[in-house]
Order: C-alpha cells, then sequence, then structure tokens
C-alpha cells in the first residue's frame, strides 16, 4: 500500500468511527479493518467484525445513508485502493 492509500484509509478511518461513536475496542477493530481492507471491504464485510449488534445497526445506516446520496457501495470508488478502484 502507497503513502496516498495508507493516509486516505487513516483519514476515513478517523471519520467513520467518529461519524458511528466508536470507542475503545470497537474503534480500534473499525480502524484496523479499514486500514487493512479499505472503506468499500468494511461497509460490505462489517458483519465479519466481533463487535455489538448495536454497532453493525449503526454501521447498516451508515451504509444506507451513503447508498441514497452516492448509489450502490460495490460501485463507489472511495479513492482507497491503490489501483484506484
Amino acid at each position: 500500500m502507497n503513502n496516498r492509500t495508507e493516509h486516505i484509509r487513516e483519514n476515513n478511518a478517523e471519520t467513520i468511527t467518529w461519524i458511528l461513536g466508536a470507542t475503545g475496542e470497537t474503534k480500534e477493530k473499525i480502524k484496523n479493518y479499514i486500514m487493512d481492507q479499505g472503506i468499500k471491504a468494511f461497509l460490505l464485510h462489517h458483519k465479519q467484525l466481533e463487535i455489538a449488534t448495536e454497532e453493525h445497526e449503526k454501521i447498516d445506516v451508515l451504509k444506507r445513508v451513503i447508498q441514497t446520496f452516492d448509489g450502490d457501495i460495490e460501485t463507489i470508488n472511495f479513492g482507497d485502493m491503490d489501483e484506484g478502484c
């Protein structure tokens, strides 16, 4: 992963955890997943994370908001992948 991609993922992770109000271990799990896999993978596969059901529900709400304004999560370019997808 190049520096630009890492920087974008780091900013995205901070923004997402802030929006979700995530703290402590939950925040770290979310940040680590985003840093390793990117936002799109996080939004599509967050159920794989061992976090509280209410946290998954918050992520689902965030996904609905994003999809309302930007369309299908799978087609959105979050700018955090080396190959630009």
